[in-house]
């Protein structure tokens, strides 16, 4: 429905269209009062020039006619001309019923303006019909590249729209091997200020700094979809990350959120209120059905228009509500679920982050919410820790073992690091350190569930990041020309080359991405579980494949020194240690007095 409203475009002509709902109407909108007492809405922009007007002029600004809607109300306005070829700005202007007056954002743009929260339409330019992956993945078989479109670019771009600027490396995240890109948020924030975008005001807007190129102004959105369908031919799904439990509404009347602004008491409006685990900016009051609508209709967009593989839901704790699936991110992702077997869309990744999460209880939640996976925090944390002083512990097992507790047909999203906390590159101690990543890595790679990787992690970049405070959201640009593997640096070279011998493993067995582990909850006498006093951890993954039974067994040594081992197998015969390109022939089901040098592993594989 909402993807149906504002600015709608036919040929060189324009409509605007701006919903407002009424529970008199439809009760199920929302609960007690939430009229905007609005008396009437004009429109004002620079498409006015083309009408034989000032721009922007109030006196001559079309007046918006209200309509009956099945859930509220429609205000209507078609421009009876033809519009040349162009990138236009607009706002609705508002009179309420006491005089006051308000300008408001269009909350249904699919564009946003280039100052002052403007929203915006294209007449003409060059568009692309977006077609979907040839073959989408399960979530457990994504390798993810997490990449935040200004950082990845930013050394690069050289004036450039950031998201044309993106092509420049689709080779190299092709060699890498990932085989799916999970975009930060693109979807635009207020002001003109470095964001990771966690902060958004229109949500059926891109960023216009990402899209925007002063030599083709109307081809915004066709930046976009040509991205997609280049990264989808090079099989790579692409997903996006959603923030849907809150939005940046702002104190400032005329540049903040449109269903906030809208309304003459912005306390009225029944699109923000508390509701879950808030704080940040305003929520969304999900206890109103005019908010669930509009947020499953922002997924269903972006979905469809775009073709997308994947949503991965912000900080799901700030819509959840244990205690009632029918609102909130359970809800959410049922409606969304349905709308894809409806449209026979299969392996769409809908998975979220319930977090923080010391013990566990995302998972639980996952199953709860019927998401595909959820973030997996404890691995990156203790992954830190090991990095920084090379001593593992028991935990180890449990974190290994990432599918464990999750229903059939779910699991982790797991990672080393991501956008919100230091590298571990970092956290080792620096690059001089990277060697201390190496364990980490190969943990990351032979465990169960869909594996994260962030933007710059594969050739060892180094950011510090505060853990909490208000100077966290900082740019981290990429130093492509310093420490990249095409530059020839030491230490990318060796952090690219084992990341992509590592995604490779991983790609070509699929027991690798299975949830078979063994063993846990305990050590097993035969040699398989984590051994502090050596800071050693061996463990069996294992599964039935179309041309056979896979065994791996992963030995990885954490420490500073050399150590010497007995490792157990499940199996005599031959085996090939993938990641050190050699062979052993096992009897009597282990190899003896085995030499692992420090801060490195083996892989062995055997079929069967």
């Amino acid at each position: 429905m909402y993807e149906d409203f504002g600015a709608v475009v036919t040929g060189s002509r324009v409509e605007f269209r701006l919903f407002l709902p009424d529970n008199a109407v439809d009760a199920s909108q929302y609960r007690g009062s939430g009229e905007p007492h609005i008396a009437e809405v004009r429109v004002r922009g620079d498409f006015q020039a083309a009408l034989g007007g000032p721009a922007w002029d109030l006196a001559s600004a079309p007046l918006l006619v209200k309509e009956a809607h099945p859930n509220g109300w429609l205000y209507r306005c078609s421009i009876a001309k033809d519009l040349a070829e162009g990138f236009y700005e607009y706002k609705y202007f508002v009179t309420f019923e006491n005089e006051t007056t308000r300008w408001c954002s269009d909350p249904c743009a699919k564009y946003g303006g280039g100052e002052q929260e403007n929203s915006g339409f294209t007449i003409g330019g060059n568009a692309v019909e977006v077609a979907p992956i040839a073959q989408r993945l399960p979530t457990k078989d994504l390798v993810i590249y997490e990449l935040m479109i200004d950082d990845f670019t930013s050394e690069y771009a050289a004036g450039r729209a950031p998201i044309d600027a993106i092509w420049d490396k689709l080779d190299h995240l092709q060699h890498l091997g990932v085989n799916a890109i999970e975009f930060m948020p693109w979807t635009a924030w207020p002001g003109s200020n470095f964001s990771w975008g966690y902060d958004p005001l229109q949500f059926f807007s891109v960023e216009y700094r990402y899209v925007h190129d002063s030599s083709a102004p109307a081809d915004k959105l066709f930046r976009l979809q040509r991205l997609i369908n280049e990264l989808h031919r090079r099989r790579m799904h692409v997903i996006m990350d959603g923030v849907f439990n809150h939005v940046s509404a702002g104190n400032n009347p005329n540049r903040g959120f449109g269903y906030k602004w809208l309304y003459q008491d912005p306390g009225d409006s029944p699109y923000i209120g508390a509701f879950a685990k808030g704080g940040f900016f305003d929520e969304f009051d999900y206890r109103n059905g005019c908010v669930q609508q509009f947020v499953r209709d922002i997924c269903v967009y972006w979905l469809d228009e775009y073709e997308l593989d994947g949503i991965r839901f912000d900080f799901t704790l700030g819509f959840d509500d244990r205690n009632d699936p029918s609102v909130g991110i359970t809800r959410l992702v049922s409606d969304v679920r349905a709308h894809l077997a409806s449209h026979h869309k299969d392996n769409v990744s809908l998975t979220i982050e319930q977090l923080p999460d010391d013990r566990f209880l995302a998972i639980d939640d996952c199953n709860r919410i019927g998401a595909d996976g959820c973030w997996f925090d404890r691995l990156m944390f203790e992954s830190f820790e090991y990095a920084r002083n090379g001593n593992i512990d028991d935990r180890l097992l449990r974190l290994l073992d990432t599918g464990l507790d999750f229903a059939a047909g779910k699991g982790p999203v797991t990672y080393i690091e991501n956008h919100d906390h230091s590298s571990i590159v970092r956290e080792a101690g620096g690059r001089g350190r990277w060697f201390k990543t190496q364990p980490a890595a190969i943990a990351l790679l032979t465990s169960p569930g869909a594996v994260l990787i962030r933007n710059g992690q594969e050739f060892g970049e180094d950011f510090f990041l505060p853990e909490d405070g208000n100077d966290r959201v900082q740019p981290r640009p990429l130093h492509w020309n310093e420490f990249s593997n095409e530059s020839g640096d030491f230490v990318g070279t060796r952090v690219f080359d084992l990341y992509r011998t590592l995604i490779r493993i991983r790609a070509e067995h699929p027991s690798l991405r299975s949830s078979n582990f063994f063993p846990f909850p305990f050590n097993d006498p035969a040699g398989y579980g984590v051994f502090p006093a050596q800071d050693v951890a061996v463990y069996h993954r294992y599964g039935a494949t179309s041309s056979g039974f896979e065994r791996f067994i992963v030995v990885i040594n954490y420490s500073d020194f050399d150590q010497r081992i007995a490792i157990p197998f499940s199996t005599n015969g031959s085996w090939s240690d993938l990641l050190n390109r050699r062979s052993d022939q096992v009897s009597n089901f282990r190899l003896e007095n085995q030499l692992i040098p420090s801060n490195w592993g083996r892989i062995y594989f055997q079929k069967q």
